[in-house]
């Protein structure tokens, strides 16, 4: 088990890299242009390779913390505990981003399939994935509550809205242009925020812990949420559905 978890972590790593510049290419890009499309299919593979990794790979450390995380060593049972605590809190984390990320890449491509495939949003599978991240969302966030860890209540809620504004696009029997464009560009934008988020909260920890020692180091796990909420809401305003009809110009009266 140990080689398969180093294999998964060492692939998360590597793809996981790339994706995070592949994620702009598409964003810069011309909306509908070759590059755009194609970034935008490399960005999410990669993305879905990195969220399987990661899942797969907090499993195998919830099933077994202390094997995977100290093997070999040898701990006092009550030190044992503590630590197995520990790692199964920050997998349970860590698999709530991968599903956030898997299920906002999902959502985001079967928005653009939408069209020509009516009620692909509203199948099993893909509700089912919406509802188990709002499961984990709420997990998270009361053990982040108990423990007082404010990464896991911010991410907590972040997976639960997250959850709600997704499951809130597969209820209309048909999303219309617009629509499908803001469930496409939210889906995408909201995987950028979980990679990034992992990135800061794990992979670049050491090097922000220079720029921002102690608490706050809260900063680098806020600053993807809040730029790509920020985003996320703009382009819903921008795309959104007028509520009211325009108004009719009156006729200019002839004499």
């Amino acid at each position: 088990m140990n080689s398969l978890h180093s294999f998964l972590v060492t692939s998360h790593i590597v793809v996981g890299a790339a994706a995070l510049v592949l994620f702009w290419i598409p964003v810069l890009a011309k909306k509908g242009s070759r590059l755009h499309v194609g970034a935008g299919k490399a960005y999410a593979t990669a993305m879905y390779v990195v969220s399987i990794t990661a899942f797969f790979a907090s499993v195998i450390v919830l099933a077994d913390p202390i094997g995977i995380r100290r093997p070999g060593a040898i701990l006092d049972p009550e030190v044992a505990e503590q630590l197995a605590t520990r790692f199964r809190i920050s997998s349970l984390f860590l698999l709530m981003l991968s599903v956030l990320v898997f299920s906002s890449v999902h959502h985001g491509l079967m928005a653009l399939r939408e069209r020509t495939s009516p009620g692909i949003l509203k199948t099993p599978w893909h509700r089912g994935m919406i509802v188990a991240l709002g499961v984990l969302g709420i997990t998270v966030g009361i053990i982040g509550v108990r423990n007082e860890a404010i990464l896991l209540m911010i991410f907590g809620g972040i997976s639960m809205f997250g959850a709600f504004g997704m499951f809130r696009e597969t209820l209309p029997d048909r999303l219309d242009a617009k629509e499908r464009l803001v469930a496409h560009l939210g889906g995408l934008i909201g995987s950028g925020i979980g990679a990034y988020t992992a990135f800061f909260a794990f992979g670049g920890s050491r090097f922000l812990a220079e720029l921002l020692p102690g608490q706050w180091q809260v900063v680098s796990w806020i600053i993807a949420p809040v730029i790509g909420t920020i985003a996320i809401n703009r382009l819903s305003r921008r795309y959104q559905k007028p509520k009211t009809a325009a108004v009719k110009a009156a006729p200019v009266s002839q004499g």
